[in-house]
């Protein structure tokens, strides 16, 4: 049971990364159409990678999402691994278990602020091709 318990968290963690360096990707793309053409407004290139970012934002907040709810429904508290909070038991070695789970705990925070900061950024290009 632990096997899949992981598996399906480490196949969000994995999504989520993915989303997040599509985003980044997409609107860097955007970025150098908007700093190099003369019309931004309602211009072909900005408006599809703006769409291409916002599609990848989007995926990027369900998996984000999904971690979580993983996390809630094995019994894991993203903010507390101990014993007394672990739903289920079972686990061989426990210690290695609230390592791991801390660890990816930690690492998609790390994408999550990454994705807010990126989301900050990106607003002003947003605004510049719509209005």
């Amino acid at each position: 049971m632990e096997v899949v318990r992981l598996f399906a968290l480490n196949a969000e963690i994995s999504s989520t990364k993915i989303a997040l360096e599509h985003s980044k990707a997409y609107n860097d793309t955007l970025i150098m159409y908007y700093d190099t053409v003369k019309i931004r407004k309602d211009n072909a290139y900005c408006l599809k990678y703006d769409k291409l970012y916002h599609q990848n934002d989007s995926l990027f907040n369900h998996s984000y999402t999904m971690f979580g709810n993983q996390m809630y429904g094995f019994g894991y508290m993203m903010n507390n691994y101990s014993p007394g909070s672990m739903m289920g038991g079972g686990m061989m070695n426990r210690d290695m278990m609230d390592d791991e789970l801390r660890g990816d705990t930690t690492m998609m925070n790390g994408y999550y602020n990454t994705m807010h900061q990126l989301q900050i950024n990106h607003q002003i290009y947003h605004n510049g091709i719509y209005n």
